[in-house]
């Protein structure tokens, strides 16, 4: 069949080959393809971005919260551990001083009726003790070791009385379970003396307590 070109190569279309379809297909699309993925990790990352600060807002707002929280969670603890080396210096302070009221008060319950109380009297004294070196318990050291002492002065008209009651003060004292785990010896003097213009039998009790060794 043959063609006639009238209208000089204008109206008869030219024919397209299929490799030139296909490049021309590719450098359209291509960038297209392109354009659109970068658009999508552009957005994804702006997502993600936008997901990231709300967290870290809501993360600030939380801590913010509960800062006063943990402020007062380390002032806590800093109170109890003050507390704690407090009571620790307390219970070394009891093993070292005497409670006196405790004791006191045992001396004042336990005085016979027949007596009258003259002087009560807390002293202290510093001696010396031999104890097991720290470092060689086989050998023995000298170190000085406060000692407690409680004196009692008591008086009574009638001599006889007056002695059975402090016999029987003495057996008190010595047995009280308040003063008995302190006490290491008790002494007895006597000696002649007055009172409101009488003439009395004085005694002085000294109660000797047993060394406070650390």
């Amino acid at each position: 069949m043959y063609a006639i070109d009238l209208l000089k190569g204008e109206g008869i279309p030219i024919r397209s080959r299929p490799g030139g379809v296909a490049f021309a297909c590719l450098v359209i699309a291509v960038p297209l393809i392109l354009g659109i993925t970068m658009a999508s990790i552009y957005i994804e990352h702006r997502v993600a971005a936008s997901v990231q600060m709300q967290q870290l807002g809501r993360l600030r707002q939380a801590i913010a919260t509960l800062e006063p929280a943990l402020e007062t969670k380390r002032t806590l603890v800093e109170r109890r551990t003050e507390g704690m080396d407090l009571l620790g210096d307390v219970k070394t302070a009891l093993t070292r001083h005497a409670q006196w009221s405790p004791l006191l008060e045992t001396v004042v319950d336990n005085l016979p009726e027949n007596l009258v109380l003259t002087k009560l009297q807390a002293r202290r004294n510093m001696v010396q003790h031999r104890v097991p070196a720290k470092n060689d318990p086989e050998m023995e050291i000298d170190i000085s070791v406060p000692v407690r002492a409680l004196d009692i002065g008591v008086c009574g008209q009638d001599e006889y009385t007056a002695a059975n009651a402090v016999r029987s003060f003495q057996d008190r004292l010595r047995s009280s379970p308040v003063l008995q785990p302190y006490l290491d010896a008790l002494t007895v003097s006597q000696e002649s003396g007055t009172l409101d213009g009488q003439d009395v039998v004085s005694y002085e009790l000294s109660c000797v307590m047993k060394p406070m060794i650390e």
